[in-house]
């Protein structure tokens, strides 16, 4: 009995974190570029007030991230854009396939049809619309969390090194 209560609780302790991997994804990240921006918050609150500081290092980290986004999304157009001007040699190229398929029997005209329709662009488009907004979410709550994290950093570097040790609120 007590091995089966420790699986179910185990299998409702996947199933929760699961579900809560939109919470605990951005919180991850969060915990990971701390590190990597606290020497410059540190470095400009010790020169300027802590507020200002958190915003400019939060202004930083946010244009890095958009000068990445800005990266992935000019290779895209590059792809794209090489993709649009080799049109005509493409369309050749699908011309010559579906010509060599129809001499030996092979009919595609009926299949490309029937998967490559206006629903089929609708779903594509509803679908990249959909990651645009569900990533933009995701780097929204990854910065709310970065931004509570950097204003804590001091706190718990307080609390942990303290000559009394860790203390607890009452």
């Amino acid at each position: 009995m007590k091995i089966s209560n420790e699986i179910i609780a185990g299998v409702v302790v996947v199933a929760a974190l699961t579900y809560a991997s939109t919470v605990f994804a951005p919180l991850a990240l969060a915990l990971f570029v701390i590190p990597l921006v606290w020497p410059m918050q540190y470095w400009l609150q010790a020169r300027m007030p802590r507020l200002l500081a958190l915003a400019i290092t939060l202004v930083g980290t946010l244009a890095i991230g958009v000068a990445f986004a800005s990266l992935v999304v000019w290779g895209f157009g590059r792809v794209v854009r090489s993709l649009v001007m080799d049109a005509a040699r493409y369309q050749a190229m699908y011309e010559s396939v579906v010509a060599w398929l129809d001499g030996h029997g092979v009919s595609i005209t009926g299949l490309w049809a029937e998967h490559f329709n206006v629903g089929w662009f609708v779903r594509i488009t509803q679908l990249v619309t959909g990651r645009v907004n569900t990533t933009l979410s995701f780097w929204l709550i990854a910065s709310v969390y970065l931004m509570l994290g950097l204003l804590e950093v001091d706190e718990v570097r307080h609390k942990k090194c303290s000559p009394s040790g860790p203390q607890r609120d009452l």
